[in-house]
Formats: structure tokens, C-alpha cells, sequence
């Protein structure tokens, strides 16, 4: 598939949580929902993960790409088993479509990663644990580096050419490039207030308020916003929020009515009902599950 360059202007990868895991023989894991995406690099041991009903069996020097809102189902085979596992959500996302694989055609699983990937991985948790200034950015970085890596090993993602030797101006192939491209559209003027939404998440906005910044009518925003992102703005600043909202509960140990109220949410109900809407679990199930 042809991505427009668009597309990877308009993707944000939001990280929520890293940690190390050591198991042993008998391990099990049963079917749980997984409201997020993961990545594991196994370090050691061998396991069956069940992705949908459909198994893979991953080892050593392997990398796992889990997909959010499947169901996740692993088992240990012989002893230790050892990996370390990275959370996070992909902001952008187009009909709902499981983005990463769709676009990029990442498999569930990646053999024979290269020293320079696990040391990605490691760097995202000694990072995680840091009170550095930089972390937050050298985690960001060392997740897309891992994410680079993998869409490396699979050719089929093709990043299509702004120009060309020898461009086609036929009618039928202007058509067919504006038809691949609709779907995503860049716009410098809606980026800024993207960039702002996710640099003051918490923050109420009101439309006149976000037409100002982006200096354009309510109703060419509310457009330009879904041809952007692929959603509209109330749905990104949920959406936003909720992930915030996620990474606090993986981190801390905050009451649900605490993150709640600082997420700007007077009623822990209507909340609970968001979170649910965007990550298909409680905010307490969230946690509970994160935490098996």
C-alpha cells in the first residue's frame, strides 16, 4: 500500500507504560480484552500468545506487536520467560482500522531483531524511571525508532513520492492519487491547534477560541479537523484525555475520582462512561488488567 506523506505527519504515538517481566513455567495469561497497543521483545523463553484465537508462538530475540482492542491470550513454554513490554496508543486513526498493521503491514511477530532494537526497548525503560527533563522525548524517540525498525522489515509499506521522474498527469491517475490521499489531509493551520490540544490536554476549549487560533470559520474548523486527524475535535480532545487519563492510572496510584478531577470531570460516572467509550473497559478494569 502507498501511504501519503500526510500520514506520517498526522500520527502521534502516545506512551503509557514500560516494565520488565520475568515468568515461570505455568504461566498463563487468560483471554483478556487489551485496551491498548503493546510491543514485547522477548528476552528469554518461548510462549504461545493468542491474538484474536489465532496463535503465534514467540522466543528469543523476537519482537511482538499487539494490537489494541484484541483479545490476548499466553501461555509460558518450558521455564523462565523473560521479555520486557511497552504500552501505548496510536492518536491518529482512520474507519478504526488496526493502524499499524493496516498501513504498515506490521506481522504479530518479528524474528531476529537486532541488538540496536533491544537497546530501544531498554532505553524506553530506564527513560520511564528517569526524572530527567529529557525523558519523556527520549522515550518518544526510542518508540519510534522501535516502530521504524519494524515497518523495515516488512517492504509492502511504500511511502509515496511527492514527484516523480516520470509523473503520470493523466485524469484517471490525478484521480487515483487524490482518491489514496483523501483520507488524511495536511493543514498547517489545523496542526496548531492539534500541537496545542496535546501539549495542554486538560484545558476546556470553546469553539471560538480554537476558530481564532486555527483563523478560520467554526464550521471550515470542524472540516479541516476531520480531514487532518479523521476525527472531529471534541472526539481527538476525548480521546486525548482518556489517554492521560490511562497513562495515570497505569503510573500511580490516584483514586478514579482524583484523575477524574484533575481531567476536569466533576461526575466520576460520566467519566467512567468516556474512558469506557474510547478503551472499551472501566477505568478500573484498566487497571486491574494492567496490573495480571
Amino acid at each position: 500500500m502507498h501511504i501519503p506523506p500526510s500520514l506520517y505527519s498526522a500520527m502521534r504515538f502516545n506512551f503509557l507504560y514500560v516494565d520488565r517481566y520475568v515468568f515461570h513455567k505455568g504461566w498463563v495469561y487468560p483471554e483478556t480484552y487489551v485496551p491498548y497497543c503493546m510491543l514485547r521483545y522477548i528476552l528469554k523463553g518461548s510462549a504461545v500468545f493468542t491474538i484474536n484465537g489465532v496463535e503465534y508462538q514467540v522466543r528469543e530475540n523476537q519482537v511482538a506487536y499487539i494490537p489494541d482492542s484484541c483479545m490476548l491470550e499466553c501461555h509460558a513454554l518450558g521455564d523462565d520467560f523473560e521479555f520486557i513490554s511497552i504500552r501505548f496508543t496510536v492518536t491518529v486513526r482512520l474507519n478504526d482500522n488496526d493502524f499499524l498493521a493496516e498501513f504498515f503491514h506490521i506481522p504479530p511477530v518479528t524474528q531476529n531483531a537486532e541488538q540496536a532494537v533491544l537497546s530501544y526497548f531498554q532505553e524506553v525503560h530506564c527513560n520511564a524511571t528517569s526524572r530527567n527533563s529529557s525523558r519523556l522525548f527520549r522515550i518518544r524517540g526510542n518508540l519510534e525508532l522501535i516502530l521504524a525498525w519494524l515497518v523495515e522489515q516488512t517492504p509492502e509499506a511504500v511511502l509515496e513520492e511527492s514527484e516523480g521522474h516520470e509523473a503520470d498527469f493523466s485524469i484517471e491517475s490525478i484521480r487515483h492519487r487524490e482518491a489514496r490521499s483523501s483520507a488524511i489531509k495536511q493543514d498547517p493551520r489545523i496542526q496548531v491547534v492539534v500541537d496545542y490540544f496535546i501539549a495542554h490536554p486538560t484545558e476546556p476549549f470553546d469553539t471560538k477560541f480554537l476558530s481564532d487560533m486555527a483563523q478560520m470559520s467554526p464550521s471550515s474548523l470542524r472540516r479541516h479537523f476531520k480531514e487532518h486527524t479523521g476525527k472531529s475535535p471534541g472526539d481527538f480532545v476525548k480521546e486525548l484525555r482518556m489517554v492521560t487519563a490511562a497513562r495515570r492510572l497505569l503510573v500511580t496510584n490516584d483514586r478514579v475520582s482524583t484523575i477524574a478531577y484533575e481531567l476536569g470531570f466533576d461526575d466520576q460516572n460520566y467519566f467512567a462512561r468516556m474512558f469506557k467509550s474510547v478503551f472499551g473497559v472501566s477505568p478500573n478494569q484498566y487497571r486491574k488488567a494492567s496490573r495480571e
